[in-house]
């Protein structure tokens, strides 16, 4: 924690001057642009400094904010890598020229192609997996195989779900209309709205908590919340995650819609040596445990357990194929999601 305050106050004295690497005069660093607070990716943060000596300077915020500020701040950032989430983010990233190429054979070997830009841009570091989320008390995992029986008439005025506009959920939305067209997509949208149980509001853990409270029987989030709660403080999360299953959805074809957490290596940068083995480290499998254990997101190498509490919730069939495919029908499934009640 102490070190997270000096952290903290560091970078709040240093974010006035030009650039934050005249205050390390004769240190190596690598500045960080984080959707994640820092006390949250300490751990990754202690085992790169010990590993390399390089000190991490952290700025979080949300994603959507930092994307923000490196517009505005240009080539004056001081920021050297962007971690944020989502591929349309990523994309956008590079579309803007915010970040630019990272030629590293330890990305390649770690990270498969389907998991990072073609042209090396940006870099997943984990897999975020949507999933449905019931009543255990009422409900049965075999009635919930899939996103398509979450329309039966049976479920009517008894789904939770944040806002549709979000982009967890825009992005799931693009993948349907990769996969199934704009007409199956509006559909299913149509009839997912006319059984949701109340106004969408809140975030992914809440939808669970209202599961809990009975105010409704299923829920669709992205399944580290569900982590969180099984390793949160309070004994009344602890309690949500007893009472609430997991599925893990899939069809002969298509299996759970996934998105990741990436990696970029800013146009700004002015440690950019630091930044590349910041990245590579975040994928090494010292890394990619920190991921499964305390993030309960899942590793992008393919030779990493996934260990227990994942492996618990059943075997992921993820849908990696839509991944660079998702930017494509963001606008598409916005416009869809706008003509609903969700």
């Amino acid at each position: 924690m102490k070190s997270t305050m000096l952290i903290t106050r560091f970078i709040c004295l240093c974010f006035s001057l030009p650039i934050i690497s005249n205050c390390l005069a004769g240190q190596e660093v690598v500045n960080v642009y984080s959707f994640r607070q820092a006390e949250l990716i300490n751990p990754l943060i202690e085992k790169f400094h010990a590993k390399t000596g390089i000190r991490v300077n952290i700025v979080s915020g949300k994603a959507d904010k930092l994307m923000q500020r490196l517009i505005k701040d240009g080539k004056n950032s001081f920021a050297d890598v962007l971690l944020t989430v989502d591929v349309a983010r990523l994309d956008k990233a590079k579309e803007l020229d915010l970040i630019k190429p990272i030629y590293s054979l330890a990305l390649m070997e770690n990270i498969p192609a389907h998991l990072r830009d073609p042209e090396n841009f940006w870099f997943g570091l984990s897999l975020r997996a949507r999933a449905i989320f019931y009543d255990k008390q009422s409900i049965k995992a075999t009635e919930i195989l899939n996103y398509k029986t979450l329309l039966a008439p049976k479920w009517q005025g008894k789904i939770c779900s944040r806002k549709g506009s979000h982009l967890y959920n825009r992005s799931m939305i693009a993948s349907f209309i990769f996969h199934y067209g704009q007409n199956w997509t509006k559909d299913w949208v149509g009839k997912f709205s006319n059984n949701l149980a109340m106004r969408p509001n809140g975030g992914d853990r809440d939808q669970l908590r209202n599961i809990a409270r009975g105010e409704c029987k299923i829920a669709i989030a992205n399944s580290y919340y569900y982590g969180m709660l099984f390793a949160s403080d309070k004994q009344s999360d602890r309690n949500v995650y007893q009472r609430v299953g997991i599925v893990l959805p899939k069809t002969k074809k298509i299996g759970t819609h996934v998105n990741i957490s990436g990696a970029a290596l800013t146009s700004a940068a002015k440690n950019k040596v630091n930044a590349i083995k910041f990245i590579e480290f975040l994928t090494t499998k010292a890394a990619q445990k920190i991921y499964a254990n305390n993030n309960f997101e899942y590793p992008i190498r393919p030779d990493m357990p996934i260990g227990s509490l994942l492996s618990s919730w059943g075997n992921l069939t993820a849908d990696t194929q839509a991944v660079h495919q998702l930017p494509n029908f963001h606008q598409q499934a916005e416009e869809i999601i706008l003509q609903s009640n969700w």
